[in-house]
C-alpha cells in the first residue's frame, strides 16, 4: 500500500491541487493531513475543502488552530498575524466546523502523527535540530513520527538507545529496532530553498519512505495573493522557497 502525507498548505490552492494531482500518479491509496490548511495564501476554503476529501485523518496546525481563535495572534510575527486576521474573516461556516474536526495528533499504522512535536503538541515548539529530536524520541511509542511546522524536509533517525543521528538522503528504508522523526516539508510554502511542494510518500511493501517534491503554477498563486492585497513579503517568500 501506498500512504501519502502532506502538511502545511496553507491556503496555496496551486500547489495543493498538484500534489493531489501527484498522488493519483503515484497510485497514492490514502493520505494523511498533518497541519496548517490555512495561513498566508489566498484559497483557504478551497483548501480545506479539498484536504477533507482527501483524507480521514487531518491533524491540527498552529494557524488552523489561531484561525478558530483557540490561540491568540500576538505569538505570531506580524506577517503571519495579518493573514491570520484576514484568514478570520473569510473562512466559511463550512470551514470553520471542518477545521474543528482537525484532532491534535494521531497514531496511524507505524506512525505518529502531529503538527509541531509529540512533546508539547499545543506549545507549538519547532523541531529543528538533533537535541531536540533526542528530546522528543521520549514522547512517542510508534517507530516513526512524522511532524510538519518548520516547512523544512529533515529526516533523523535513533538506534535503540544509541544518540540521534541526521540521515541526509531524500529517502529511508525503515529498519527494524530503529525509530524516526520525520519532517515532511510544506506543500504550500517550502522554506528550504526549493520553491516546489514538499510531501512524504510511503510504500508499505518496501518500508520505503521518500520525501518527494512537486512544481506547481507559482505565480497563479502569487497572482492570486497580490489581487488580495496580502503582505508582499508573504507573495515573494514562495517563489523563493524560504
Amino acid at each position: 500500500m501506498r500512504l501519502a502525507f502532506f502538511s502545511d498548505v496553507h491556503a496555496n490552492l496551486e500547489a495543493l491541487n498538484a500534489v493531489l494531482e501527484d498522488f493519483s500518479r503515484q497510485k497514492v491509496e490514502r493520505s494523511f493531513f498533518i497541519g496548517d490548511a490555512v495561513g498566508y495564501g489566498a484559497d483557504p476554503n478551497p483548501c480545506v475543502k479539498a484536504i477533507c476529501g482527501a483524507t480521514r485523518v487531518r491533524i491540527m496546525g498552529n494557524h488552523d488552530y489561531a484561525s478558530l481563535g483557540q490561540i491568540e495572534t500576538v505569538q505570531f510575527n506580524q506577517y503571519a498575524r495579518l493573514s491570520i486576521e484576514w484568514t478570520k474573516e473569510v473562512l466559511s461556516a463550512e470551514s470553520i466546523q471542518l477545521l474543528s474536526g482537525f484532532t491534535v495528533q494521531e497514531e496511524v499504522e507505524d506512525f505518529h502523527l502531529v503538527h509541531a512535536t509529540p512533546k508539547d503538541p499545543l506549545e507549538w515548539e519547532y523541531l529543528l535540530d538533533l537535541d531536540d529530536a533526542e528530546e522528543n524520541f521520549g514522547y512517542f511509542q510508534a517507530p516513526v513520527c512524522l511532524i510538519g511546522h518548520s516547512h523544512k524536509p529533515l529526516i533523523v533517525r535513533k538506534y535503540k538507545e544509541e544518540h540521534a543521528t541526521l540521515y541526509t538522503e531524500n529517502s529511508v528504508v525503515l529498519e527494524p529496532d530503529w525509530r524516526y522523526i520525520i519532517n515532511i516539508g510544506s506543500v504550500g510554502q517550502p522554506r528550504d530553498g526549493n520553491p516546489k511542494a514538499c510531501y512524504l510518500l510511503y510504500d508499505s511493501k518496501s518500508r520505503e519512505a521518500r520525501l518527494v517534491r512537486v512544481a506547481y503554477d507559482v505565480l497563479s498563486a502569487q497572482k492570486k495573493m497580490k489581487a488580495l492585497d496580502l503582505p508582499e513579503y508573504l507573495i515573494e517568500r514562495i517563489s523563493a522557497g524560504r
